[in-house]
């Protein structure tokens, strides 16, 4: 029995976080938490911007 070493290859080397769940990264990097804590701010020339209610609202 043998052990494939994914350290150094190529697909692991191009994305470290591959075997990470979005929600661990996301509590990693302490970002606001959008769902059902948003407004939709729209331009009307194409552009949107969302913006947080309560900014201290983290995953």
């Amino acid at each position: 029995m043998y052990k494939k070493a994914i350290s150094l290859s190529r697909k692991f080397l191009a994305n470290p976080h591959q075997n990470t769940p979005l929600n661990e990264l996301l509590k990693k990097n302490k970002s606001v938490d959008l769902r059902n804590n948003s407004i939709v701010i729209d331009y009307e020339n194409g552009y949107d911007q969302i913006k947080p209610i309560d900014t201290e609202k983290r995953f």
